[in-house]
């Protein structure tokens, strides 16, 4: 159940990016609240079904405002699955993990998205104004992660049990 209902988090988060933060003034400023809930499912759950959501909510995005087929999928895809690896690594999940990785994840989709676009021929933005967008997506991105962190791991965290042993009541 909450797996599904991440699933609906994250497309709640891709419709508020293409309505409400596409309006004139709030573009400069918009989190990127896809990745941040890709992120999340990367650390609070596993690196499969991070990989399987971004993949899933990435090729929406592509079909619905996409100039190709499955390169937001294969960034977001790509950032659920590094997420869930570096969670791994690092065993527990914690705040600063969550904005270091979105402010990953928000530099390789904005990287992987320019240099596909600009591979298949329709890259018109110049390097400079790339670095200019990926920065301040980034920093927005990740300001946004602090507040809404809290949030998803009340929701979403898994509530680990801890038992003893009937050997440890004996000593």
């Amino acid at each position: 159940m909450k797996t599904f209902a991440l699933f609906l988090i994250m497309l709640l988060s891709l419709v508020l990016e293409s309505t409400l933060f596409r309006l004139p003034g709030l573009t400069i400023y918009a989190p990127n609240l896809v990745i941040i809930a890709v992120v999340m499912a990367g650390l609070l759950r596993s690196p499969s079904l991070a990989l399987v959501f971004g993949l899933c909510i990435g090729f929406i995005q592509d079909m619905n405002f996409g100039t190709f087929l499955g390169e937001t999928a294969f960034s977001y895809g790509l950032i659920g699955y590094l997420t869930g690896l570096v969670r791994s690594v690092f065993i527990r999940e914690s705040i600063i993990l969550g904005v270091l990785m979105t402010g990953i994840g928000v530099e390789i989709y904005y990287w992987v998205t320019y240099l596909l676009d600009d591979l298949l021929g329709e890259g018109v933005i110049r390097v400079q104004v790339m670095i200019k967008l990926s920065t301040d997506a980034t920093i927005s991105s990740m300001i946004c992660m602090v507040v809404l962190y809290f949030i998803y791991h009340r929701l979403f965290a898994r509530k680990r049990v801890f038992s003893y042993s009937d050997e440890s009541i004996n000593v």
